[in-house]
Parts: structure tokens; sequence; C-alpha cells
């Protein structure tokens, strides 16, 4: 471009064919954008090999097709240990699934076989009685593996199986419609008021009285709302095609009041105590109104853009950068470039430190001893994951060569 407007000014303007400037001007439009396109397309190939190789081969620490997971304690020590669970791997087919379609006849195989792999992990994570509810980590082994005390503490803490892992599961395997519509048999029975000994204690008195999913999935569990947890319990509703009931329509009341309050950018901590940041939120409530059109949504479409803005240039984490970018992509938006351009100057970034899930011990608390728990460090872990941080920006390059 900067060639062309010398070009002008150092010749004779009138005697210009208007004509061809317009052609020159779009055909180097044109190359530049083919060109951008295809290194995308070089880079989306690499990483997904990439990626592939990061698939745990045997049975050992992990199990076979797993993604390692790290987690760390928040206050000393922090005793960064790996971490058996199966959230990253079962939200990294879920990613991967969703790009099938608009991966290439070349890349398509790998990326198939990475979800083909991780299925066989499933089972593990699975409901003591067979049942289409799933564990945080494997059903019959210790909680918190590594750990100097909680490893023991099975029996005091317990397990519970969550709607999170269970809806990932069941939207990233070949569940029939019988196995759906069994967890969410389970999604109602431990949902917000479904029984009168069962009320949240542990939100805003405005949200108290929605019998809104709960994110975990035990009987006898306390009630707890999750922001982000209530996106992909509403996509896994949306995409299994389930027949809608009040939980469900509470459900979405719940994130549309959330939305309209921007809870999501004024208290994120709170309304999500496992995803606790705000760019982290707005990727998942702009996963679901990019996958279904839900008016009650699409009419923050604006707000959440001009938010997005808001939050560009002062998150510092390229993870933040990634997953704000997908998310103005969802919305129809243009995204600003993003300056990555090889996996080496990825994994030499601060994406190392990125944090996209963590356990907070404040879930069963009334609001003011929640907002305590919530900022002590000492009993809440950060988790990590390498293979699902290279699975975001890999998202982000294929969303963006869809809008190409």
């Amino acid at each position: 471009m900067a060639a062309i407007l010398l070009y002008i000014a150092e010749n004779d303007f009138n005697k210009l064919n208007m004509r061809k400037i317009i052609l020159n001007i779009f055909f180097l439009c044109s190359f530049s954008a083919i060109f951008a396109q295809s290194k995308d397309s070089l880079l989306i190939h690499d990483l997904i090999r990439d990626i592939a190789a990061m698939q745990v081969p045997v049975d050992g620490e992990f199990y076979a097709g797993m993604f390692p997971t790290f987690r760390e304690c928040g206050g000393a020590p922090h005793n960064y240990q790996p971490d058996n669970n199966i959230f990253f791997t079962a939200i990294a087919a879920f990613a991967f699934k969703n790009m099938l379609p608009y991966l290439d006849k070349n890349d398509r195989p790998v990326a198939e076989k990475i979800i083909q792999n991780i299925q066989p992990v499933y089972p593990y994570y699975k409901n003591k009685n067979n049942e289409p509810f799933y564990n945080f980590w494997p059903t019959f082994s210790p909680i918190m593996p590594h750990t100097y005390y909680f490893k023991y503490l099975k029996n005091v803490f317990g397990q519970g199986e969550d709607a999170d892992d269970s809806v990932m599961i069941l939207l990233s395997d070949d569940s029939s419609d019988s196995t759906a519509a069994l967890l969410k048999k389970r999604l109602v029975e431990t949902s917000n008021l479904y029984t009168p000994s069962r009320k949240i204690i542990s939100t805003y008195k405005s949200y108290r009285d929605m019998p809104a999913y709960s994110t975990y999935l035990g009987l006898r569990m306390t009630p707890d709302f999750d922001f982000a947890v209530h996106c992909n319990v509403l996509y896994f509703m949306y995409q299994k095609k389930l027949a809608w009931n009040k939980q469900d329509s509470a459900t979405l009341e719940l994130v549309v009041q959330m939305v309209k309050n921007r809870d999501y950018m004024k208290a994120p901590v709170f309304i999500s105590p496992y995803y606790v940041k705000s760019p982290i939120l707005i990727y998942h409530l702009t996963r679901l109104m990019g996958a279904f059109n839900i008016p009650d949504l699409q009419k923050y479409k604006a707000q959440i853009i001009a938010d997005i803005h808001q939050l560009l240039p002062e998150c510092a984490n390229m993870m933040d950068q990634v997953i704000l970018r997908t998310s103005l992509l969802r919305l129809g938006e243009a995204a600003p470039p993003l300056d990555l351009n090889d996996i080496d100057a990825f994994e030499k970034s601060n994406q190392q430190q990125y944090v996209f899930f963590q356990a907070r011990a404040a879930f069963s608390y009334p609001v003011l001893l929640k907002q305590i728990f919530l900022h002590w460090s000492y009993i809440y872990y950060y988790f990590y994951c390498p293979a699902y941080n290279k699975t975001l920006w890999l998202e982000y390059l294929v969303e963006k060569n869809k809008h190409h």
C-alpha cells in the first residue's frame, strides 16, 4: 500500500488511469489476504501435529491418550505436580470435534485420531454405578494426586461428579440420545430448588430463587452456580436438542441477567469461582452465542464487543489475547492482528503461566464467607495444560480462516 502511494506521488496523478490504480490496489490486498491465509494454513497444519505429539502414548502418570496437566497450590508451598484430571483432555476433544468441519483433508484425519485416542480414557472417570456422570479425577483413585494431605482425605471431602466434565465428555464422544437424557435427568435432580432442602446460599440474593442447574451432580451436595459452567450446560442442551424445561429456562435467564448486569466484568471471580477471569467468561459466552442463535443473548452483542475491546489493551497474557480475538470472531466481528507467527514463539511466550481453570474452596459457603475464601490463596489451586493452550490458539486460527 505504501509503494502505491509513493508511486502516485511521483507521477502526474491526472494522467494516471484510475482503473489501473484500483485494480493494482485490489490485487495487492487480495495477494496479502491469500498470503496470510496460506501462512495460517501451514501453521494450522503444523500445530495440529504438534498437539497430537503431546498426547500421552502409554499409561503411566496419565492414561494413554490424555494431555498432561499440572497443578500448583496458590499459597506456599506451591507444590507444582502432575494432575491426572480429565477436564483439559475432554475440553480439548470438544474443541477438536467442533473444528473438524473446517479442517482440510490432510489435517482432518490427524484431528480425528486425537479425538479417537481420548475416548478410551473416559470410563476411568465415570460414575461408580456406570451412569453417564463424570468425576474430575479417576473414580477409584485418590483426589488431588501428589498433595501432602488432601490425597488421603477422599472419604472426608468425597468426589462428586460435576456438570462441566459430564457435558464436555458427552459432547465429545458418540453418546446416544438416551445417554444424554440420563445426564439431563441428574442435572434436573441436582438443580437449585428441586427439593425444599436444595437451596443455594453462595450467590447474590437476586439469583437465589432461580431453579437453575448446579455445578455438582451429587444429590447431597449444596447447589452451586458458575457462569461458565452454565454456558457449557446450555451448549449441551442446545446441541443435543433435549426437551426444554423450567431448569433450562432458569439457567438461560440467570446467564442473561449476569450479562445484562455485566457481572462477568464487575465480579467474574464471584459468579465463576472456577474460571475467574473476564476474558475466559466471555470466551464461554461467545462460544455459546456463536454456535446457537439465542435472541435473549444476542441483544447484548454490542455490549460484549465493547467489553472485549476494553479488555484487549488491559490483558498481558498471550492466551487472553488469543481467546478475546476468538470471541470477537464468533460474534461476527473483525479481530485485530495477533503478532504470533510460529510454534516456537508461542511456547516461549507468557502462555506458560496461563491458568484457564482453577479450584477455590468457596462453592458451598454463604456470600460473606465465600468472598473471604475466594481470595485466600492457600486453599485454591491453579491448573495448567500446555496442549490446551495450543488448542485455544489453533481454535483462533481456524476461526480466523473461516471468516476469510
